[in-house]
């Protein structure tokens, strides 16, 4: 996994940092109280506001919750990235089995991991068809409803084994 983290320049983690100000008249900053800041750790980028009891999923458990797939051979890491400076990151691996339609069309399926670093969105896992390369294909995916994708807020801690119990139920459906 972390061969493709470096690959795709994803190789940085998230921290939650508290907020102050300043006003100009005064000497003091103030914090506040109920607000952290979400930042790159590697170069300070601002990714969001959250509230304190915000949790980030970091990339590199994104990245490990396929390592276990891909090392019994179900599947294979594809692609990954980040759009809007690191606010949101997705990792795809590839599902080795595939079926076919009539005419010998070929129907491949992928496992998404959806990891925004935002305010107001939720982690998105789900199995899709969609070969997710950019921004395009990944609101693709996200955009359509399925049965077979599990969403998290981020007020919890992630938990992998509870979600691949759920997926586990889920890729029957694909």
């Amino acid at each position: 996994p972390n061969e493709m983290m470096v690959a795709a320049g994803l190789d940085w983690n998230v921290q939650k940092v508290d907020l102050s100000y300043s006003i100009p008249y005064a000497e003091d900053s103030n914090k506040v109280e109920s607000k952290q800041a979400l930042i790159r750790d590697t170069d300070g980028k601002l990714l969001d506001i959250v509230g304190v009891d915000w949790n980030p999923v970091q990339n590199v458990e994104a990245f490990n919750f396929f390592d276990s797939f891909c090392k019994q051979g179900q599947m294979s890491m594809h692609t990954a990235g980040s759009l809007f400076d690191g606010k949101r990151v997705w990792a795809l691996a590839k599902i080795a089995s595939h079926f076919e339609l009539f005419n010998g069309d070929k129907v491949e399926g992928f496992l998404l991991f959806s990891n925004p670093h935002k305010f107001g969105q939720a982690v998105d896992i789900r199995f899709t068809p969609v070969r997710v390369v950019c921004n395009n294909t990944l609101t693709l995916s996200l955009g359509t409803a399925a049965q077979n994708a599990v969403k998290l807020n981020h007020r919890r801690e992630f938990e992998p084994e509870g979600v691949k119990q759920v997926l586990g139920l889920a890729s029957q459906h694909m």
